[in-house]
């Protein structure tokens, strides 16, 4: 009885634990690089006026941890762009367009993969490949077979365009 009872209270032990939390601080340096501790003797003198602690909350069950540092007066919601430390917008140039050959090197790649696809699933439903017929292809992928099956004629015709120099054909 003495061994039940041990082995109920071992069981149930960590259940009686207090949740373990921890105090954060952050604090940026000269070159603006953000610095998170969780031992405030860490932080150099210099940076001590500067540092914050960061309040941690336990999140309601199911919910994700949320920090108030920084915390917007409005309900947060997701960011459109990132943003760098020092408050100021990326002016990012748009990429370049892709020239003739690069796009027929791409379309060779999405082709070469298609039909890889095809093959595998052609070897599985053969009957030279696969006699007792023991490989079953799943209905996504035999989905997918057929709109591969039916999207590499029109790739093989813009990929012949590109190379020729001549503008790809446009299908709908």
């Amino acid at each position: 009885m003495a061994l039940w009872l041990l082995g109920g209270m071992l069981a149930f032990s960590p259940f009686l634990a207090p949740p373990a939390s921890a105090d954060i601080y952050r604090w940026e340096d000269e070159s603006g690089v953000i610095h998170f501790t969780d031992d405030p003797s860490t932080i150099p003198a210099k940076y001590l006026g500067k540092s914050r602690e960061i309040l941690k909350t336990p999140p309601a069950a199911g919910q994700p941890s949320l920090s108030t540092m920084d915390a917007p007066s409005s309900s947060p919601g997701p960011s459109l762009s990132p943003r760098p430390s020092n408050g100021e917008t990326p002016d990012r140039p748009a990429p370049p367009q892709d020239d003739d050959a690069t796009l027929a090197e791409k379309l060779r790649a999405k082709i070469d993969a298609k039909e890889r696809f095809v093959r595998g699933v052609d070897e599985k439903q053969s009957l030279a490949t696969n006699p007792y017929r023991n490989r079953i292809v799943s209905s996504p992928d035999l989905e997918l077979y057929r709109k591969y099956k039916e999207e590499l004629p029109a790739d093989r015709e813009r990929l012949k365009a590109l190379e020729s120099g001549h503008s790809p054909v446009k299908v709908p």
